[in-house]
């Protein structure tokens, strides 16, 4: 058997037993499009970085809920993500330390066009109510025209 026989074989029972996930090429293309787009922006950012992403129950039907740890040099950022509305949409809680009123937006970046806005409250708490199932990053500001904190691409 030559190497590319060899090659080829390995390939064939791969792809049999362990196929792509659906999908999974074209969430690829949009974060590397997105990647790319922030990278033609003169912006000035700090990517927080994930620390902990956790399963776990949400409430006595069962329904799973994520939450996120991402850190940065001077911020941290705790998000948790849960099923809304029959699982349509997510909820998305977050809570900035040190808590600060802060500027917090939400970009879908999966193809889709979407943003949303909202402030965090004097403890750092935030929300976001009926987001449509997709790649999300968020970023978040302390104070107009400061550098902006985003997090990695992270999916809901």
């Amino acid at each position: 058997m030559t190497p590319d026989d060899l090659l080829d074989h390995l390939e064939r029972v791969w792809s049999s037993r362990d196929p792509v996930p659906a999908g999974l090429v074209e969430r690829m293309q949009a974060l590397v499009a997105a990647e790319l787009e922030l990278r033609d922006t003169d912006l000035d950012y700090e990517l927080l970085l994930l620390i902990e992403r956790t399963n776990e129950l949400a409430g006595v039907r069962g329904g799973e809920a994520y939450t996120l740890q991402f850190s940065g040099e001077n911020l941290d950022l705790l998000v948790r993500a849960a099923g809304g509305e029959g699982e349509r949409t997510t909820r998305l809680d977050g809570w900035v330390v040190p808590a600060a009123e802060v500027s917090v937006r939400v970009e879908r970046i999966d193809g889709t066009l979407g943003s949303w806005d909202t402030s965090s409250d004097e403890r750092g708490r935030f929300e976001f109510v009926g987001l449509p199932a997709g790649m999300y990053r968020l970023w978040l500001t302390r104070e107009p025209g400061g550098k902006p904190f985003g997090t990695p691409a992270f999916e809901i």
